[in-house]
């Protein structure tokens, strides 16, 4: 059987390691791959560096689906330095049989050998080679020769993603889009677990009060009220949870810039945003405004902060994995202090207690709605109720096995 051993920081995994790691499979003939991220230095900050569990955590979420992929926290459980070396002699041991391929990336291979005791890993496994940027082939056929007498070494000619990590903890932390970089649910964990945020390090730069004219301008009084206690509310949860508060409150200042626009402009802003907008809220007018609100404040007022536009975006529909100043908005719009609706009270108290299972009665009361009126419920809203359902029950089974019951 052929066993691939492909290591890294994987912080976060994104699309290249993924490509690379499938690319190696295919090119090579494997029957299996394992991915071990490397071990934390202590000397490392939270916002540079994931834990070791959440980098595991997110190798298990963007290998699921292609069963010739696998994570291994050897690595990270040793107590070693991490040489590949070691690693090597640990798949040895584990698979004395298996011909063993050592996959890296172009970058490491032009440095190869310099690794500690490079000729005794090139004489157990073949080192396996694929491009991570376009144009350097030739540099790496010539350096495969170069290496070539210390043991088996193949290369790669697919086409190479090319990904920085560094470039998308850069990303996260300003607050800019890195989805497009990351599988779905590695996104989806990033936002759930907070990684890689730089708290303080940007600090809001747009004035409220300024914004505030405008809306007075252009909203009717019950709906400039609303925004007015939205923004409050949205305050008041990012104190209790832990957020930017100014952050916050603008965001749910302007979460119904686009309300009361006319139809034509809101629909126009819908097809020009760029966004994914699914079929339902395409046809359902009163989704238009959080999708065209984005865009709005992007476009005329030079808001760039992802997770704000993302907030607007979907304060009325919600999505799975939401970030947490996008759960803040959400609630804030539901439980503003004019809303009277029935056990508005109830709302209130668990959004403050408990913003998870707030999230997920929020999801219910919203269904609900759209369906007692005989309307349709974007695709994006049962993938956030089923999301929040999930955790829940996650939450449950381990509280429930800390307490050693089942």
């Amino acid at each position: 059987m052929k066993t691939g051993i492909y290591g890294g920081s994987f912080n976060p995994v994104h699309n290249g390691h993924i490509h690379l790691a499938e690319t190696a499979v295919k090119e090579f003939g494997l029957d299996r791959l394992f991915l071990l991220p490397s071990k934390k230095s202590p000397h490392r900050s939270s916002a540079e560096y994931a834990p070791d569990e959440d980098r595991l955590e997110m190798l298990r979420l963007a290998c699921k689906g292609n069963d010739r992929l696998f994570v291994s926290d050897y690595e990270t459980k040793s107590d070693r330095v991490s040489y590949t070396i070691y690693t090597v002699e640990h798949f040895r041991r584990d698979f004395p049989d298996d011909e063993l391929y050592l996959l890296v990336g172009s970058d490491m291979l032009l440095s190869f050998d310099t690794w500690y005791r490079f000729e005794d890993i090139l004489s157990d496994v073949t080192l396996c080679v694929v491009s991570r940027e376009n144009g350097d082939i030739d540099e790496l056929k010539e350096k495969a020769k170069e290496l070539g007498k210390f043991g088996k070494i193949l290369v790669s000619e697919v086409q190479p993603t090319e990904v920085s990590s560094t470039e998308v903890r850069k990303k996260i932390a300003k607050n800019k889009d890195f989805t497009c970089y990351l599988d779905k649910n590695v996104v989806q964990y990033i936002r759930l677990k907070g990684l890689y945020s730089v708290r303080g390090e940007d600090k809001l730069l747009y004035d409220p009060e300024e914004k505030k004219k405008y809306l007075k301008a252009h909203l009717s009084a019950k709906r400039f009220t609303h925004s007015m206690n939205v923004a409050a509310e949205c305050r008041k949860l990012a104190e209790k949870y832990g957020e930017d508060p100014d952050k916050a409150y603008f965001a749910g200042l302007l979460h119904d810039i686009c309300k009361e626009m006319p139809d034509d402009e809101q629909k126009s802003l819908v097809l020009d945003s760029g966004y994914t907008v699914c079929r339902e809220e395409l046809e359902t007018r009163s989704l238009w405004h959080g999708i065209a609100g984005a865009y709005f404040v992007k476009k005329e007022f030079g808001v760039e902060d992802i997770d704000i536009l993302n907030s607007i975006r979907f304060h009325t529909v919600g999505r799975a994995g939401m970030s947490r100043l996008e759960e803040i908005v959400y609630m804030g719009d539901l439980i503003s202090s004019e809303r009277d609706y029935k056990d508005v009270d109830k709302m209130r108290k668990l959004a403050y207690t408990d913003l998870n299972a707030a999230m997920r009665e929020a999801f219910a009361f919203s269904m609900k709605s759209v369906i007692k009126k005989g309307g349709v419920i974007p695709v994006c809203t049962a993938e956030g109720y089923n999301f929040y359902t999930r955790l829940l029950k996650e939450e449950k089974n381990d509280g429930n096995s800390k307490r050693g019951l089942k």
